[in-house]
């Protein structure tokens, strides 16, 4: 990739700990909430989560799953970490991406302390909804 493109969403890439210094502590003159997930194949899914998200903080921050933590079956799609991440650079309504080294996010949920946490509509209380089937 070029210099010119790079430009574009470089400085969207941070570690949690330089986010933490561009948002600072709470509280905060804007509202900051985080996403969290693999994002391994974009879908519009995730942009209207991520839409969705925007539209209740001024600031927010998408962290994705390091590949050491993805487990993928044979036949799955893989798109590395780096290529993930500026995937979700990209995206207008992302002010922040960290790729997140731990297995969770909980260590980067403490360090930036975001003011919301937002999970797709498909989690509650740990477990998964199925989708239901058309009739």
């Amino acid at each position: 990739m070029d210099a010119a493109s790079r430009h574009l969403f470089s400085h969207k890439i941070k570690t949690a700990e330089q986010v933490r210094e561009a948002i600072g502590k709470r509280p905060r003159k804007k509202k900051v909430i985080m996403c969290h997930g693999t994002f391994d194949v974009v879908h519009p899914g995730h942009v209207r989560h991520l839409l969705y998200a925007k539209t209740k903080a001024g600031v927010l921050i998408a962290s994705l799953t390091a590949d050491v933590h993805i487990m993928k079956g044979n036949m799955r799609p893989y798109v590395p970490e780096d290529l993930r991440a500026i995937n979700l650079a990209a995206l207008e309504m992302v002010d922040y991406v960290i790729i997140d080294r731990d297995p969770t996010p909980l260590r980067n949920l403490a360090t930036i302390q975001p003011d919301y946490f937002a999970k797709g509509y498909e989690y509650t209380a740990g477990k998964f909804i199925p989708r239901p089937r058309r009739k």
